[in-house]
């Protein structure tokens, strides 16, 4: 049992690495589909405004949540709560990448343009060779769950029956495609990886260690795309922080 904290009404499971990876292994060895999907403040922000149908989503269907950002951190310290581990992609995949290939575990990539998912996988395989990437496609189709080319997607991802399944379209596309597809693909463990794949393929950078440490990634990627990051370092940060702090008021 992973214990699990709640954040502006998403629960956060408290994750180790160790931990996750033991409950990706279970799901694949006893063929039990499981979603583990990624909490950040963006997240939080999105359920509590525009698209509350993910508080339900999150509380009744997910599986697992894992803590994908600082905020969540700083919000599980100004609630109270213990602070979960971050078990962000852009940091955390490299020693996932070892762990699928020590276990023969294959994973499938959705999402992004095809030459970024090429050179994903170019970075990928030179690091860890023995991985076993068995399909991937491009995230610009038609995403209704009835639409011809949806449907081609499924069938081209069951064609190979990844255990592993990641989907970056950012949010809440992604999470709203796995509730709706979930039961049609044929992959025991799902994960909702956003913009990872950019960063997979060298296109973005990781945060230096103290930016990570301060709680301040947010801020180097904002400075290296501030036009495309500008709503979301103010307006959507606001909103995260004024959703953290109504629970908080509410609770006590």
């Amino acid at each position: 049992m992973i214990p699990k904290i709640s954040i502006a009404k998403i629960p956060v499971h408290r994750f180790t690495v160790a931990s996750l990876h033991e409950k990706v292994k279970q799901a694949i060895v006893g063929k039990d589909k499981k979603m583990f999907l990624n909490a950040n403040a963006r997240l939080v922000e999105l359920a509590n405004t525009t698209d509350v149908w993910l508080v339900d989503f999150f509380n009744n269907t997910v599986d697992y949540v894992m803590c994908d950002g600082a905020g969540v951190q700083l919000a599980a310290k100004l609630t109270g709560q213990p602070v979960p581990e971050k078990i962000a992609y852009n940091v955390w995949f490299w020693s996932f990448a070892r762990f699928m290939a020590d276990n023969n575990f294959t994973i499938y990539f959705l999402g992004a343009e095809e030459l970024t998912l090429q050179k994903a996988i170019a970075r990928i395989e030179a690091f860890e060779p023995r991985i076993r990437i068995v399909g991937h496609h491009h995230g610009f189709f038609d995403k209704k769950k009835t639409s011809p080319q949806n449907k081609v997607v499924i069938d081209h991802i069951n064609a190979v029956k990844p255990d592993v399944i990641f989907v970056g379209f950012g949010m809440p596309i992604q999470e709203a495609w796995i509730k709706e597809n979930f039961a049609d693909v044929d992959s025991w463990a799902f994960f909702a990886c956003g913009g990872a794949f950019d960063f997979f393929a060298g296109k973005n950078l990781v945060a230096p260690y103290i930016f990570r440490k301060l709680y301040l990634e947010w801020l180097f990627r904002f400075f290296l795309e501030p036009l495309r990051l500008f709503e979301r370092a103010t307006t959507s940060n606001f909103r995260f922080v004024k959703a953290v702090w109504k629970t908080r008021k509410d609770k006590g």
